[in-house]
């Protein structure tokens, strides 16, 4: 799966960073700044030989803790197909006359149909990934009815019943979170899965919990707008359906099960005394990035290496302590894993960066055989981890990235042939996630030993 990550949040650091004067951020230059960029260009043509003269990047499946019925992902079709049959198809403009509001209905319906069609030919393990991918159709899918049904409905009614329905979705999740026990197997292999399950079932909730707490409409919304709200209510009920499921099925795997909970809570701990004797700087001031290495940061591509290497591991920190403050064991484990492998990868990038072993790319080969050196170091990692693990879902989530930074090469490279194109981006994020497949066994290794040895 790749998609587009948004990049907003590390530009607006860099051009603070800059105190308002012009800065270069990887090519591109801060809002309202006319000065042009010094960093190295590339043709178009050029950007396309990185990923056609360089190695393929490998593909990982996301881990399985557990493998659901065929009846329970026949069941989450079942309440797509229903959905959708209730729009039409197609929506002319004599039935809806607004533009928006008909492509938006489209536009969902066809997302839901595509995200149906992924779980067509899932069996056996693959169910468990085909099951959760359909609360995204039965979001697209309750969207497009409600949005459709909300032109001619009664307004007040329509936001009693939908009110009536966040409550209930509300008041169920809280309970399915409050009713985590952690319970699994014990000895090596049960611990592993259990971390794993607990951490995608809690985050799941968690995040149908945050859709239903951003709830905002009310009698003067637009058609589209109670339609995506329904969305959200789908997507609560979905995700309570799949993981009452998936629990279910995961009591029956494992048996007579162990108290899983002091383990989490002593691995947990050692984690937290692992970030704490962590020595980084405060992200208050305006040159906290200069702060992180022991030579001199230039703007531009040096600011955008080290935030690129650093920002993770901020982020798994207070995702970690999140995580204790609301007791929620499964999404703490996850992060503790993520700031081990961060840290550790942000290790490995400063001393490059101390050593002048990376400097912003002033060549085509140089950013061809970085991709090449991360593809091998992708595909080292690959052969270390072999279990159904948090492990392996943070391998997973890298070689995800990996397809995400050669997806934006991709962009760079389709255009007019005339115009070129800076790569700094995308090379930083290939330093960075060469580090990352480098250093992820020993970091499993270390997060292995807090959760076995606890």
């Amino acid at each position: 799966m790749t998609g587009e990550r948004p990049r907003f949040d590390r530009r607006r650091l860099l051009v603070g960073l800059a105190g308002g004067a012009a800065v270069a951020v990887a090519g591109c230059s801060a809002p309202g700044n006319d000065d042009v960029t010094t960093a190295t260009t590339f043709t178009r043509a050029e950007a396309e030989s990185i990923l056609t003269e360089s190695p393929s990047a490998p593909t990982v499946d996301r881990p399985v803790p557990i493998e659901p019925a065929k009846t329970a992902l026949e069941a989450e079709r079942y309440r797509v197909d229903d959905l959708l049959a209730a729009v039409p198809e197609p929506i002319t403009a004599d039935e809806v006359p607004n533009g928006v509001v008909r492509n938006a209905i489209a536009d969902r319906r066809d997302g839901a149909i595509e995200s149906l069609e992924e779980t067509v030919d899932a069996t056996g393990p693959e169910r468990y990934h085909a099951l959760r991918t359909t609360r995204d159709a039965r979001d697209d899918a309750r969207t497009a009815t409600v949005t459709w049904s909300a032109i001619d409905a009664d307004r007040e009614t329509l936001l009693d019943d939908l009110g009536d329905e966040r409550r209930s979705a509300r008041s169920t999740l809280a309970d399915r979170l409050d009713g985590v026990a952690y319970r699994g197997e014990d000895g090596e292999d049960g611990r592993l899965r259990a971390a794993l399950f607990y951490a995608e079932l809690e985050d799941d909730l968690e995040t149908a919990t945050r859709r239903l707490d951003r709830w905002n409409v009310d009698e003067a919304s637009a058609v589209v707008d109670l339609g995506e709200a329904a969305g959200d209510l789908e997507f609560a009920t979905a995700t309570t359906a799949v993981w009452d499921h998936c629990r279910g099925r995961y009591a029956d795997e494992t048996g007579d099960r162990a108290d899983l909970e002091p383990v989490f809570a002593d691995a947990l701990e050692a984690s937290r005394d692992r970030v704490a004797d962590v020595d980084l700087p405060d992200q208050d001031g305006d040159d906290w990035l200069a702060d992180l290495v022991a030579s001199e940061v230039e703007q531009g591509f040096d600011q955008t290496l080290l935030w690129d290497a650093v920002r993770p591991v901020y982020r798994a920190a207070d995702g970690l302590e999140d995580a204790l403050e609301d007791g929620r064991y499964g999404p703490g484990l996850s992060a503790a894993l993520r700031f081990e492998h961060e840290y550790r990868a942000f290790e490995d990038v400063r001393e490059r960066f101390e050593s002048g072993a990376v400097t912003a790319p002033e060549s085509i080969d140089e950013i061809r055989a970085q991709r090449t050196a991360t593809v091998e170091a992708a595909e080292s990692a690959i052969e270390s981890v072999t279990r159904p693990s948090l492990g392996m879902a943070r391998l997973a989530d890298t070689v995800r990235d990996l397809g995400w930074t050669d997806d934006a090469i991709r962009r760079s490279a389709d255009g007019d042939p005339e115009m070129n194109v800076t790569l700094g981006d995308e090379y930083s994020e290939y330093v960075c996630l060469e580090a990352r497949f480098t250093v992820l066994p020993d970091a499993l290794a270390a997060f292995r030993s807090r959760l076995l040895e606890a």
